[in-house]
């Protein structure tokens, strides 16, 4: 039998062949490639800068209180988010229902990213409550407020909802304001109240709280200028890009406003930096205060907590050892000085007289310097002013009430500065009749210091002071900083004396010479 080959066949069977053979050998290859793919998708995602989302408040045509600036800063303000990554939600001149609408909307973009909320206009506080004016705003009864206003609360509210991992609250709203002077009463005061941030938040506020600010003279408000300026720096971490504004804000005014921030955040952002406020590389993510700058700063402060600070962080440095021996001079200034010594009236031995038998401090040339420069120095040279100032007895032995707001972690500064106007001889009350008021607030403020790596504590006081006739006193601003080791305690102890000491001066001055 013969069998006949079509070539047909063979070739269809050859076209087969070689397809099994491709689908064992490619199909594992191409497959591989598709998973790469998919991966490579996966990874830039994961990469993908988180979503940034702002809205953007100025309040200026008030209809009875009208401002210059608002406007101008909420502006600038949204073009400056829009430039570094943020979609911006901006409402200019907000009615109450355009307000309430823009949370709304703020809230509903919020989801993982980082949310910012700035306002610029008036705003009021109410029984410890902050609260921001629509520019339609009514308002003649204290408990009007929480009904034709915005609660900042709110904004808090719905970025703790979003779960953000960052969020930014700036209120540039403590100018100086009619609706505040107008619901004046115990719960209610000028400026804004002090707020503690949540959880990975951030709160910024133009002014100390209580304090007020005015509305500027320029093309934008004071505060926001410089927070515009120092949110471009290129790997400038956010606390440092509020800390710069601070210092620049409290150089220009020249004392009279003095930024203050609420933070608990717990990762590194940047304006202007690597994707996402991720940390950026190479020098401008690196750079940071180096010893000897550090040991400039805590030097000059001349605090026993910064000295302290400095050894934890370089327990074999350079200076190490006049670390050392500051500490203990300041020490020895604070603890071995019998009460007498700090009595009213009382003198240090001048430089260069031995000590006393047992006293256990010897008063150098270099000690008496250092004296002078230490907090336990101020406070004590507050003490001598006290004591030294020319006062007529009735107003040296004045009624002085004393009516200080304080935050819950550190509501120290009103006990420390009433002990030392008694020690001047004032008859401090904490109610009842007085021939004098002192009002006001004090905070306290424990955060990271990124160019040192150390924890930087600062206290802030406004305080104001009333007579028989009316303001003695205005409103003024205190803020004393120094880096803290892990005695944070400590260190804010150290700050409220020396703050209470100068606040104890510039008052009793002010009753004295009235």
């Amino acid at each position: 039998m013969t069998f006949g080959f079509d070539s047909r066949v063979a070739t269809g069977v050859a076209v087969q062949r070689a397809l099994l053979l491709a689908r064992r050998l490619l199909l594992p290859w191409l497959f591989g490639l598709m998973l790469a793919g998919l991966a490579g998708q996966a990874s830039a995602a994961g990469t993908q800068a988180p979503a940034r989302v702002a809205l953007v408040i100025g309040n200026a045509a008030y209809r009875n209180a009208p401002l210059s600036n608002p406007g101008n800063d909420a502006k600038a303000m949204a073009q400056q988010l829009e430039q570094l990554g943020f979609h911006v939600i901006r409402v200019q001149d907000g009615t109450q229902q355009q307000m309430f609408q823009a949370v709304r909307s703020f809230g509903d973009a919020l989801r993982g990213g980082v949310g910012l909320f700035y306002f610029a206009g008036h705003g009021v506080q109410v029984k410890g409550r902050n609260f921001l004016i629509p520019v339609d705003a009514q308002i003649e009864r204290e408990d009007e407020v929480p009904y034709k206003a915005l609660d900042v609360g709110l904004v808090l509210e719905k970025m703790e909802a979003a779960r953000n991992p960052l969020n930014i609250v700036i209120l540039d709203a403590c100018r100086n304001n009619p609706f505040a002077r107008g619901l004046r009463s115990a719960s209610s005061g000028g400026g804004l109240a002090q707020m503690d941030a949540p959880s990975g938040s951030l709160v910024a506020f133009a002014t100390a709280p209580g304090a007020t600010a005015e509305d500027g003279r320029g093309a934008n408000g004071l505060y926001t200028s410089h927070l515009l300026r120092q949110m471009a720096v290129l790997g400038l971490p956010i606390e440092e890009v509020f800390k710069r504004t601070r210092v620049a804000v409290k150089q220009e005014s020249g004392g009279r406003q003095i930024p203050w921030e609420s933070t608990s955040l717990e990762g590194a952002f940047f304006f202007a930096g690597a994707a996402g406020g991720a940390a950026p590389t190479g020098a401008a993510g690196q750079r940071g205060l180096s010893e000897k700058e550090l040991w400039d700063v805590i030097a000059g402060a001349g605090t026993a907590s910064g000295y302290r600070a400095y050894l934890e962080k370089y327990p074999q440095g350079a200076y190490a050892d006049q670390a050392q021996a500051r500490l203990a001079a300041a020490t020895a200034t604070s603890s071995t000085r019998t009460p007498e010594a700090d009595r009213p009236g009382s003198r240090p031995p001048p430089p260069g007289t031995p000590a006393a038998p047992g006293a256990g401090f010897s008063f150098s040339a270099a000690e008496a310097q250092l004296d002078r420069q230490s907090s336990a120095g101020r406070v004590s040279a507050a003490r001598r002013a006290l004591a030294d100032m020319p006062c007529p007895p009735e107003r040296r032995r004045a009624r002085v009430q004393l009516q200080v707001g304080e935050s819950a972690r550190g509501a120290i500064l009103g006990p420390a500065l009433a002990a030392f106007l008694r020690e001047a001889g004032v008859r401090v009350v904490s109610q009842g009749t007085s021939e004098y008021r002192v009002r006001g607030s004090a905070s306290t403020q424990v955060g990271l210091d990124w160019s040192s790596g150390l924890k930087e504590v600062s206290v802030t006081s406004v305080l104001e002071l009333a007579g028989p006739r009316g303001p003695v006193l205005p409103s003024r601003v205190v803020r004393n900083e120094t880096y803290a080791g892990r005695d944070v305690s400590g260190a804010v102890g150290e700050l409220v004396q020396r703050q209470a000491g100068e606040w104890a001066v510039q008052l009793f001055e002010a009753i004295c010479t009235h």
